[in-house]
């Protein structure tokens, strides 16, 4: 039996984090489905569409900016449900692991 696809955002502030951060996510044993943004607005787009699992957020500039846009985001959108993983370089593939459990 295959196991369940999970659905995750993730935002990243530059290309080559994106293509970084995907390329480890798809050799996941989970599956992985992940929608990309780029911007606030983009994820703000997606979050209407469809709720993720999670949210991870992968960023070179200072976090203290996207820590309280996000805070005000989950408030103020009801979402404050969905787990938001912020990270400053990429994590270890275990790290990955152990959110997807």
């Amino acid at each position: 039996m295959q196991a369940k696809s999970r659905y995750i955002i993730l935002y990243c502030d530059q290309c080559e984090n994106m293509l970084a951060m995907k390329q480890l996510l798809q050799h996941l044993p989970v599956p992985v489905e992940a929608d990309c943004v780029e911007n606030f607005q983009q994820l703000l787009d997606h979050l209407d569409k469809r709720l993720p699992e999670f949210i991870i957020v992968y960023v070179n500039i200072p976090v203290k900016s996207y820590i309280d846009y996000l805070k005000s985001l989950r408030v103020n959108n009801g979402i404050d449900e969905i787990p938001v993983y912020v990270f400053t370089e990429l994590p270890e593939k275990q790290t990955l692991i152990d959110l997807m459990n």
